[in-house]
């Protein structure tokens, strides 16, 4: 039997970095979904690619030129939190 992809400790790694309190049975859980889905990612790499393009849209004429323009709108009419032409924003990490 080959190693597991996920275990119980990487389970306990995500809900700790995610401050969950999971249960014996929810971390079992976790485990058997999280293999699910990793299987999923395993079936998509032996789907074949050699036909696809790499953008689903190759003609590009309908997008407009990238040019800048002025605005005559300035950071400080629209941001409450502009201070000496930088944003200063409410501390939210102690």
């Amino acid at each position: 039997m080959s190693d597991p992809i996920i275990t119980i400790k990487d389970i306990e790694k995500i809900a700790g970095l995610a401050s969950l309190d999971l249960d014996q049975q929810e971390k079992q859980q976790f485990v058997k979904q999280f293999e699910e889905i990793l299987g999923y990612f395993k079936k998509l790499e032996g789907a074949p690619t050699a036909e696809l393009s790499d953008h689903p849209v190759d003609d590009s004429s309908h997008l407009r030129p990238d040019t800048a323009e002025h605005s005559d709108v300035s950071p400080g009419q629209f941001s409450p939190y502009l201070e000496d032409g930088y944003f200063k924003v409410p501390k939210v990490i102690e």
